[in-house]
């Protein structure tokens, strides 16, 4: 898996998360890779820390660990990064940049189409 911000869609229940994967640059925690979960609107700076990311899986934080979204997705990213195989009803969107101002998409429509909902309704 590498740093990056993932969407992750249900199909079934047409919902999505966005986490984002990111190694710390300094601190006691230099150079682990932490899952963080899009808790708030602005797509690049509104996440909470869930948990590590160590090669191919994701282990939740103990504090954490009775957070059903949070296990959610800890362990359908961490199938995806395993397997070739992606998750039956589960869509994994790498979140890209809007074409006409560079802010980062996260929704499943946004990153398809390559630009936001602001923006497309400008052009």
């Amino acid at each position: 898996m590498d740093n990056g911000y993932y969407t992750v869609k249900n199909i079934e229940k047409g919902t999505h998360r966005t986490v984002k994967i990111s190694t710390v640059r300094n601190g006691k925690l230099k150079d682990k890779r932490i899952m963080s979960l899009l808790v708030g609107l602005d797509n690049n700076n509104n996440y909470a820390g869930f948990g590590f990311v160590d090669n191919d899986r994701v282990i939740v934080w103990k504090k954490h660990k009775e957070n059903q979204v949070k296990n959610y997705l800890a362990r359908v990213i961490s199938y995806w990064a395993k397997t070739e195989n992606k998750p039956q009803g589960i869509e994994i969107l790498l979140s890209k940049r809007c074409l006409r101002c560079n802010r980062t998409l996260t929704t499943p429509e946004s990153i398809k189409r390559g630009i936001g909902p602001e923006c497309a309704g400008k052009i």
